[in-house]
């Protein structure tokens, strides 16, 4: 009896079934050995498997894209030659680039640009030189396939043992920490054999590779059927194929793929670990995202920040440094306002109207610093988006080296001074896909009962990559906060005021302008699209609290508006090379008409310092351990001060404004401190030797607990 064979395609997903029928009895068997006692099979669990089927789902096509590029049957006799002798080694190598590039590409994805070149060119020439070579005409091609699919399978299998014996051991999934463990193989192992049933575990990995290679042979020995003969059917077939293939690893209907931050969006920590695919999970975090801290050198400058934020040393149960204090409130205004932060993409001080640009880009900006309490020395630490949230909500300098602490799941735990805020419900806006940077994950895991608004619930039609525009985002923002129960706080993110500087259509209220170029130039201004895009901005603001004036929330709430980050484009001022100015000085604005008088303050500050303040002036004592202050308490008036530092310099140079001096110091240690007027930078360390040391001592300081504090800010709890 002849065996009927199957269509490649058939039998590839066949294979790629079973596979994940496999990895979902791992996923089942992870849940019931791990889950809480009496916990049911609740929607945030049954939530938690389908996100947990998508991942295995993108592994198990990562696994086939090769099968389905390459294998085949070969076609007659290989004539005798070089053809024949190079086909297998070619076709080896070729895998062995598509292993390599899958690594490479969950570390860094441009890393892996050239891999990728590398491997589709291999493919090409494979399917055009070798024709005639394949499993059923070459039994060292049959060997290669084998031996390829037998060890990524054991490699998938192995990762989940190993998973499950890390999460076992310290409830947290396999990830490239454990490397560290190789430092010391023999203690590791033995480690190992002594806790955990390695023989029987053994056994099953055998008994798994034997189930796996019956498969496989199965599949090898009566071939592939032949392709469908009419051409149409055939790329029919191969588009719909590598559709899906492509569909199963992009994870989801979005501009953005399918990213672990979502896991996180879970209310329970053990919901979020269930949800990871233990093999993409450890990759993706295989390469250290940070070069750490020398605990030596963070005890070593824990009184200078001790004495700096006014509180004695202190160490935690572990005997680690700590600057865990109990901030008391000092309240300006009664009752519980409300909360409504804006940030405001990339708007430099120097680019606005409250910063005295002379072509007037932003009146209505204006009108709210002139009505509210406007902090003229204000700065963020660096320019970026994601690192810039995460010091604003969790008070420490996202100072990672390789990738932004918002991606690095091991840092997805953070304590941030909002959490005081219990009896709040709590919205975030943003015009497009919360999977951008994994904002999600910072977000919604340390924030769990926050309502995430993003693309795709919104009214408003999407105008760039950005999403919806800013005009529409503070609208649909509004019209959800106008049916919000008091008391309420809201984050609205904006970025159209960033490339391609997409001016809506469908927004006839807004006009744009023109100026000549010169004139644009020489007030920090490259070219109209960047021009216009601020002064969309204002307009977006102007519309929405002509909407918010209305509202019965608008008179007991709060407004903050503040920059993500300033930009170095346009900037006429040459002065600190990449620690211009330009970079960290921004406005930031507190409007709240019927609740504070307005003032302006000249006290230095930082983002890092935003939530301390407002929280502290609304009434709400509450807990931190980082690296932010009231900046209205006036006991920090003289010595408040703002860290900077380089963000694509690595390693950076690093700077503290405080007062009217601003310190820089270089790669190399050496440290100039320079007079924030003085147009002309002139070094003064010489003649401010003590300024210069105590400053240069705290900016160290900074860059060495900000390094502490990424992995060492645990949640905290809210009562004293």
């Amino acid at each position: 009896m002849t065996r009927k064979t199957a269509a490649k395609s058939t039998a590839l997903l066949a294979l790629g079934l079973a596979l994940l029928v496999l990895l979902t009895l791992f996923r089942l068997a992870f849940l019931q050995h791990f889950h809480s006692p009496g916990e049911g099979f609740t929607a945030e669990v049954r939530h938690a498997l389908y996100l947990g089927l998508k991942f295995d789902a993108r592994w198990v096509a990562i696994l086939l894209v090769p099968g389905w590029l390459l294998l085949k049957n070969g076609t007659g006799e290989p004539a005798p030659g070089w053809r024949d002798s190079l086909a297998t080694p070619w076709l080896a190598l070729t895998l062995a680039v598509y292993s390599a590039m899958v690594v490479i590409a969950m570390v860094d994805d441009i890393k892996a640009r050239p891999w990728l070149l590398a491997f589709l060119t291999l493919s090409g020439c494979y399917r055009g030189l070798f024709k005639a070579h394949g499993f059923q005409t070459s039994r060292t091609a049959l060997q290669t396939w084998l031996g390829f699919s037998l060890l990524a399978f054991a490699a998938t299998v192995l990762v989940y043992f190993f998973d499950f014996g890390t999460f076992a051991y310290i409830h947290t999934r396999l990830n490239g920490t454990m490397l560290m463990f190789l430092q010391n193989a023999s203690l590791s192992l033995q480690m190992i054999w002594q806790s955990y049933p390695v023989l029987w575990l053994t056994l099953l990995l055998l008994v798994l590779l034997a189930l796996a290679l019956g498969g496989l042979a199965a599949l090898f020995r009566g071939g592939l059927a032949a392709a469908p003969e009419q051409r149409s059917r055939r790329v029919l077939a191969r588009v719909l194929v590598s559709v899906f293939l492509i569909a199963c690893m992009w994870g989801k209907w979005s501009r953005y793929p399918l990213r672990w931050g979502e896991a996180f969006e879970a209310r329970n920590g053990f919901h979020a670990q269930l949800a990871l695919n233990p093999v993409l999970f450890f990759l993706e975090n295989m390469e250290e995202m940070d070069e750490g801290f020398d605990l030596a050198t963070v005890k070593a400058s824990h009184a200078v920040l001790a004495e700096h934020f006014g509180i004695a040393p202190a160490f935690d149960a572990q005997g680690n440094p700590t600057l865990k204090r109990h901030i008391q409130a000092r309240p300006l205004v009664s009752g519980r306002p409300n909360l409504v932060f804006i940030q405001l993409e990339s708007l430099a001080a120097f680019k606005t109207s409250p910063g005295g640009n002379a072509l007037d880009p932003t009146p209505f900006l204006g009108s709210l610093a002139r009505d509210g309490v406007y902090f003229e020395n204000f700065n963020v630490v660096m320019e970026n988006t994601s690192r810039s949230m995460f010091a604003t909500l969790f008070g420490t300098p996202d100072v990672s080296s390789v990738q932004n602490a918002t991606r690095n799941p091991l840092m997805v735990n953070q304590h941030t001074p909002l959490s005081a805020l219990t009896d709040y419900e709590k919205d975030y806006f943003l015009g497009g896909s919360a999977n951008w940077a994994q904002i999600r994950a910072a977000l919604k895991n340390n924030l769990k009962d926050l309502h995430l608004h993003e693309e795709g619930e919104f009214k408003s039609p999407v105008v760039d990559v950005w999403g919806i525009s800013d005009v529409d985002l503070l609208q649909e923002a509004h019209a959800v906060l106008a049916t919000r129960k008091a008391p309420f706080l809201a984050y609205v993110q904006t970025s159209g005021n960033h490339p391609p500087f997409t001016l809506p259509k469908h927004h006839t209220d807004f006009h744009p302008t023109t100026v000549d170029t010169a004139q644009l130039k020489a007030n920090g201004f490259e070219g109209l699209e960047e021009f216009n895009a601020v002064r969309l901005m204002d307009h977006a603001l102007e519309r929405y609290f002509e909407q918010a004036r209305k509202s019965a929330y608008f008179a007991n709430t709060i407004f903050v508006l503040w920059a993500d980050h300033g930009i170095p484009r346009g900037s006429t001022d040459p002065r600190f090379g990449d620690l211009t100015l330009a970079i960290h000085h921004i406005p930031f604005i507190l409007y709240a008409p019927a609740l504070l008088p307005a003032r302006r303050v000249s006290t230095v500050g930082s983002q890092t310092d935003i939530l301390p303040t407002v929280l502290s002036l609304m009434g709400q004592s509450f807990w931190t351990q980082t690296l932010g202050h009231d900046l209205l308490d006036p006991r920090f008036a003289a010595d408040s001060a703002a860290f900077t530092f380089t963000t694509f310099r690595r390693p950076p140079r690093t700077g503290l404004l405080q007062g009217d001096r601003y310190l820089n110091v270089e790669t190399d240690g050496r440290a100039r401190l320079f007079d924030v007027q003085a147009r002309t930078p002139v070094d003064l360390s010489a003649q401010e030797q003590a300024r210069a040391q105590r400053m240069t001592a705290l900016t160290r300081a900074y860059l060495v607990w900000s390094h502490y504090l990424l992995s060492h800010n645990p949640p905290l709890q809210e009562q004293p």
